[in-house]
């Protein structure tokens, strides 16, 4: 990734509009300009000759960096100017891990490249609702696009983090419902499915949630995600919930519930944990990522088996951190990564489920088995409801942590 000037964002120095930024001795009447006011064109020409200094592409990037900040009046008009017209050269993608970045390139970064020219470059790093938070409260916004789920999206974007969509550039109408939020739009699906062991279950496997808490028909650990979702909904349905009729769930009978397994409960954080997991026979059942369930099914040769009978479906959701560098230029992006074509090409690469119903109908036969967008597959499963959850996360892991350390 090339480097980015650092500039953060003070106060809007420009939201006095009584104070022309231009001529401050212009001011009429008794009072003379304050020092405040006749520091703005000491400041713009310290900026104007910084961003002379530099070559053609970091400047760019720097007087996007200023109209974001709210500077780039105190430039004068040319170079206000360019700030506004240029489409940015470079967006810059944040998402969880390196093994996720040849993929999304691939499907996304390089054919968006070939057709603007504007190259896509990765953050790895992880873009927790933390970083983007921190980020746009100082002013110093590195992404320009975020990887997140659909209840970060809705925190985010009530605390006002997040730029909101723009839908006259990308196409609400190529969202699968309800994935397409004002402040971030699904660019993928994926689902929380019951995975277990064929070999010790052999010819009665288990068939529902009600089996996975049934320790005395079907004996063994059992492993759920520490970060809730999806445990929720299936101890819900374990104990008579419908699939439609999840929400709201109940968090105090959810978490007791849980507690009942917690003699052979073991909590994974990431896919590569609870692969392993089933691998070592730790856990004979598990509630893990269908993208996982699938890749154990083929390396162990049907040894663990899945469905996606009482999934939960949910979206990955692409967000803009407010003042992004490359500003509106992001949306030429996601408007890109709704194509159809691209959308099965993350798809045949990662395993997971497309987000536009047009990519859905288009899957090829040999991808559908593991896409949850499918008709025979949604008809299954349920879908998360973002909102309950945006609403109540934070309830929801302090009575759930508080029931996992207790002895």
């Amino acid at each position: 990734m090339q480097p980015k000037t650092s500039l953060r964002s003070p106060a809007n120095p420009l939201a006095d509009r009584s104070i022309d930024v231009r001529h401050p001795s212009a001011h009429t009447g008794l009072v003379a300009p304050s020092p405040f006011a006749q520091d703005l064109p000491r400041l713009g020409a310290e900026l104007r000759q910084q961003a002379a200094a530099l070559p053609a592409e970091d400047r760019r990037r720097f007087l996007r960096r200023l109209a974001a900040a709210g500077l780039a009046p105190l430039m004068g008009a040319g170079f206000g100017r360019a700030a506004r017209a240029a489409d940015a050269d470079e967006l810059t993608f944040a998402v969880w891990g390196n093994s996720d970045i040849d993929h999304l390139n691939q499907a996304f970064g390089k054919p968006f490249k070939r057709d603007t020219n504007i190259d896509v470059v990765f953050d790895g790093t992880g873009p927790s609702e933390g970083k983007i938070k921190s980020m746009v409260d100082s002013g110093n916004v590195d992404w320009d696009i975020c990887d997140t789920d659909g209840y970060s999206c809705l925190r985010l974007g009530e605390s006002g983090s997040l730029s909101a969509i723009d839908y006259s550039v990308v196409d609400r109408s190529q969202v699968m419902s309800p994935f397409a939020f004002d402040f971030g739009v699904a660019g993928y699906t994926y689902s929380f499915v019951l995975a277990y062991n064929a070999n010790v279950y052999k010819d009665n496997p288990p068939q529902s949630w009600a089996d996975f808490w049934n320790l005395r028909k079907y004996p063994g650990k059992r492993g759920l995600w520490k970060w809730m979702i999806g445990g929720f909904e299936a101890a819900a349905m374990a104990h008579g919930a419908k699939p439609g009729q999840l929400y709201p769930l109940d968090i105090a009978d959810c978490v007791n519930r849980i507690g009942q397994l917690k003699p052979h409960l073991v909590t994974w954080e990431n896919g590569n944990e609870a692969k392993q997991m089933m691998l070592d026979k730790v856990v004979t059942m598990a509630c893990i990522w269908h993208t996982r369930a699938a890749q154990l099914a083929v390396e162990t040769k049907g040894g663990i088996g899945w469905s996606f009978d009482q999934g939960l479906l949910c979206p990955g959701v692409w967000v803009v951190p407010k003042n992004n560098p490359g500003g509106n230029t992001v949306f030429k992006f996601l408007s890109s990564m709704q194509e159809p074509a691209r959308q099965i090409a993350l798809s045949s690469l990662r395993g997971i489920g497309p987000a536009n119903p047009r990519a859905t109908t288009g899957m090829p036969a040999s991808l559908r088995s593991g896409d949850p967008t499918q008709p025979e597959a949604l008809a299954q499963q349920t879908i998360v409801d973002s909102a309950w959850w945006a609403a109540n996360y934070d309830k929801s892991m302090a009575k759930f942590t508080q029931m996992l350390t207790q002895s």
